[in-house]
């Protein structure tokens, strides 16, 4: 999966994707992150200003990578 993320929603768009992908609840992945499912459900519908650390930690949670790069 690639998304070139340039809006908070792209990355709630993101994670949800991969979230469904891996079959988890949102509860599930908010416990395997260390949020709160209601947090996590808004940043999937990119409705909040975040703590970017929270958000590497369910990328992480997720096995996700985010990498930058210029072209």
């Amino acid at each position: 999966m690639s998304i070139i993320i340039r809006t908070m929603y792209d990355i709630g768009l993101a994670i949800r994707q991969r979230r469904e992908q891996l079959g988890l609840s949102q509860e599930a992945l908010a416990a395997r992150a260390g949020v709160s499912r209601s947090w996590l459900a808004k940043v999937e519908t990119g409705k909040t200003s975040f703590d970017f650390r929270m958000v590497l930690m369910v990328f992480s949670a997720l096995q996700l990578k985010l990498e930058a790069s210029s072209e």
